[in-house]
């Protein structure tokens, strides 16, 4: 009996020390600590988690491979430059610092480097502008001997469909001949009407419904008027909730604000030189680590993030003469594409420019800029789908008869 309690005792002893140190291992085991070998310690390192979309991509560390994507590696605390390649599509690349006991992420969003087009529409199509819900599409039918509104749903269905079928929602009076270039489509700011501008006095008023919807004829000022001034009173309250900082900075010396999707970034361009302050929002733990720029130029075209207090410099507008801006008797900014073309993707991680043939897309950050499209359009317009999987545009790819006019027609691009 002594010699059972005498090991009970130790076997006592022994878990009151055996539980705390592998409790202790365990932590600092989760918190990235590791043993190094060649030197005899434990060395702290930092996780780097690299994801793709899609998946199986290969990531390499500068320049070796390491391992697949949706994988996490520890790492000592430095500079990587890292790679994430998949077959088939456009590389990505950042140089990522990874710190000790904290994770770092490479998110890749990998667009195919020949995407495939499918046509949505083959009766013809012009006008295309989609809501500003970003989930419809209204386009004039061409040719027509009758002016026809169409929509396109261009949401996900439930069962993962994204290519539907499109609706005719109106007809306007036949007195009216099909002049396109006359022609503006604008919605309203609520997504569920819209207005066809025939001249500043004439236009029709839509609301889209499964049936053929009446039209309603409208004063085109009025209601553009109106509908901007709403638009305004939406704008100003989201404004009121940023920081007094960078409200300030941003009413006093930016324009052409323009939020991301998800309401966390903000696309903006200088109107005047500024310096940002630091620390506006308490910065997150593994937020990025690219070079950013607080200090603001004229002309400058950025990207602020709301989350992680961040401002990345992504274009510059060319700045015009004294006189050619004494002329226009308004800001640099004015005289050029809103915010040099770039507007917002739906991942609000990336941003989308269509430029002479070209759609860009490129991360918020400035990075990673990746040519999707390269070919002829009808219009300079790319309308991505909520989904992000594929873009929209307007081109003319099939070949037309000498004594035939040129139909134009929607097609989109596949993303993924």
């Amino acid at each position: 009996m002594p010699s059972d309690s005498k090991f009970r005792i130790i076997l006592f002893l022994s878990g009151l020390i055996f539980v705390p140190v592998v409790t202790v291992l365990v932590i600092y085991f989760a918190r990235g600590y590791r043993p190094d070998f060649t030197t005899g310690q434990i060395q702290p390192t930092g996780l780097l988690v690299a994801h793709s979309y899609p998946d199986g991509a290969q990531v390499y560390l500068n320049g070796s491979l390491k391992s697949a994507t949706n994988s996490t590696l520890n790492l000592p605390p430095g500079t990587y430059q890292v790679q994430i390649k998949k077959d088939g599509y456009h590389s990505w690349q950042k140089k990522l610092l990874v710190e000790a006991e904290v994770v770092t992420r490479a998110t890749a969003v990998l667009f195919p480097s020949t995407p495939t087009l499918k046509a949505i529409t083959t009766t013809g199509a012009t006008l295309p502008a989609l809501s500003p819900d970003g989930t419809k599409v209204a386009y004039i039918r061409t040719p027509s001997a009758l002016s026809q509104i169409y929509t396109l749903d261009i949401t996900e269905s439930p069962l993962g469909l994204i290519n539907r079928e499109s609706k005719l929602i109106a007809t306007l009076p036949a007195n009216h001949e099909l002049k396109t270039t006359n022609y503006e489509l604008l919605w309203s700011p609520d997504s569920r009407q819209i207005l066809i501008i025939v001249n500043p006095q004439t236009a029709y008023l839509v609301t889209p419904s499964d049936q053929q919807s009446p039209i309603q004829t409208a004063n085109a000022v009025v209601m553009q008027n109106t509908w901007t001034q709403s638009q305004k009173v939406v704008e100003a309250e989201k404004f009121r909730t940023l920081p007094v900082p960078l409200k300030d900075l941003l009413a006093s010396a930016s324009a052409r604000l323009v939020w991301s999707p998800k309401e966390n970034r903000l696309l903006y361009t200088a109107t005047a030189s500024a310096i940002l302050a630091d620390n506006i929002i308490k910065p997150l733990l593994g937020s990025s680590t690219q070079p950013q720029e607080r200090q603001l130029s004229p002309g400058g075209v950025y990207v602020y993030d709301l989350e992680e207090d961040r401002n990345f410099k992504i274009d510059q507008l060319p700045l015009p003469t004294p006189a050619a801006k004494s002329a226009k008797n308004t800001d640099s900014s004015s005289l050029q594409p809103e915010n040099a073309g770039w507007s917002w993707f739906p991942t609000s991680s990336h941003l989308l420019k269509v430029e002479a043939n070209t759609i860009t897309i490129m991360e918020y950050d400035g990075q990673n800029p990746a040519v999707v499209y390269t070919g002829p359009l009808s219009e300079p317009t790319a309308i991505p789908y909520p989904s992000a999987k594929q873009l929209l545009i307007l081109t003319n790819l099939q070949p037309t008869p000498a004594a035939a006019t040129p139909s134009a027609n929607l097609y989109a691009i596949s993303l993924r």
